[in-house]
């Protein structure tokens, strides 16, 4: 048996323009499942999905209530049954608190990684539940919103911790409705969610991370597909699986100098 074989599902995935976002869809589909991205800029949807096996790119911001609405009202017109909901669509940005925030960066951030989550949470547990589907819903949080709260990202790191307790506190609302819910939580990973000085900085990560090198987004292929196949971990719920490279056991020091891929 294909513990990881998705063939005859859905799975929805925010925030598939790039990124990991992209990266989920990408490993989604080639375990089999019928992909459904979604992000503001459609064009790039487009274009993803076209590269795909049966796929469908759909406009959505998650940080607009009604633009959420108007998707997931799209998708039952459609017929479409989702069994995979990836809440992936998030923004970061530096937070120093003692700098002036003008453009409302803190707000913002928890706007689209906190509402946003929940907007999608809800829609897709009631579409869930109104369907009948054993679910999973897979919150993609970050080492910075558990055991790595990084300076100047305050408010990134608080809408990941946000995510984090949000996964604990609906499992038990799922679970009676054969539901699960998890959290993803990535390190240091070789994306563009935000600027940060140190967000590849070798020099930086190499005393924090045990394994020697920084991930590429394809080293969470794995994760992703756990938490999503029910076959692989239906008994798994509520739980943050993290992927870090050993920055969470606190740094113990790098046992790998000079083996960075």
């Amino acid at each position: 048996m294909n513990l990881f074989d998705l063939t005859g599902k859905t799975a929805l995935i925010t925030g598939a323009s790039s990124g990991l976002g992209e990266r989920f869809a990408r490993a989604l589909s080639a375990a089999g499942a019928r992909v459904i991205v979604t992000a503001r800029r459609i064009d790039k949807l487009q274009t993803l999905a076209a590269e795909l096996n049966n796929a469908l790119a759909l406009e959505m911001d998650v940080s607009n209530k009604e633009s959420v609405r108007m998707a997931f009202e799209k998708l039952e017109n459609a017929g479409e049954k989702i069994d995979i909901s990836v809440n992936n669509a998030g923004i970061g940005a530096s937070t120093p608190i003692f700098e002036d925030d003008e453009s409302g960066d803190f707000e913002r951030i928890l706007q689209t990684n906190v509402m946003g989550v929940w907007y999608v949470t809800k829609a897709v547990a009631n579409h869930m539940k109104i369907h009948g589907i054993e679910g999973s819903i897979i919150n993609i949080g970050s080492i910075n919103g558990d055991a790595f709260p990084h300076w100047n990202v305050t408010g990134y790191a608080v809408s990941k911790a946000a995510i984090i307790h949000m996964t604990k506190s609906l499992v038990q609302e799922l679970s009676e409705f054969k539901i699960r819910i998890n959290t993803l939580n990535p390190g240091p990973v070789k994306s563009h969610l935000y600027d940060s000085p140190h967000k590849h900085d070798w020099e930086f990560w190499k005393d924090k991370l045990s394994v020697g090198f920084i991930a590429d987004p394809a080293d969470l292929d794995g994760a992703i597909l756990y938490l999503a196949s029910n076959k692989a971990s239906r008994y798994v719920t509520g739980t943050c699986l993290t992927v870090d490279g050993g920055l969470s056991s606190g740094g113990c020091g790098n046992t790998h100098k000079g083996t960075q891929k």
